[in-house]
């Protein structure tokens, strides 16, 4: 398998009740040729494997979102047939849920991998002063710190 990253520019089609952030994106996404899961999480596309995108910000005045996701595709696809790079795909069940307080898959910055590394000091030359999110220091009540 091969790895694309994949935008989706997509209508929203029930108001937002307040402003939102971290919004998590589930659903399927299907190859519209093979009927394939391209979803890493969900190779057989069996069930709603979960979270596969995250959106930033939705507003009660919000009519479309713009989300990135990874698919999945097979290493003897022919991506050079495609003029969109990956070809048809069906979005099924697609929906955002947003945990308000919740935590949700995002980008990890290399400073979150190792704040020692190489890596971190230039993220930290770009970005400023890494600062450990209360997430990583605090004991989840839920978890009982597991």
């Amino acid at each position: 398998m091969k790895g694309l990253c994949v935008t989706v520019l997509a209508e929203v089609a029930d108001e937002a009740p307040k402003d939102l952030s971290k919004i998590g994106v589930y659903g399927f996404v299907i190859d519209g040729i093979t009927g394939d899961s391209v979803l890493a999480n969900n190779p057989d596309g069996g069930s709603d494997a979960g979270q596969f995108a995250m959106i930033e910000t939705i507003t009660p005045k919000t009519k479309e979102v713009e989300f990135e996701f990874i698919a999945a595709v097979p290493m003897e696809k022919d991506l050079s047939k495609f003029d969109n790079g990956i070809g048809k795909l069906d979005f099924k069940s697609l929906r955002v849920v947003s945990f308000p307080g919740g935590q949700q898959y995002g980008a990890v910055n290399p400073c979150e991998m190792n704040e020692f590394s190489d890596e971190c000091e230039k993220w930290e030359t770009e970005n400023g002063p890494y600062e450990k999110a209360e997430y990583m220091i605090k004991s989840n009540s839920r978890t009982k710190g597991r």
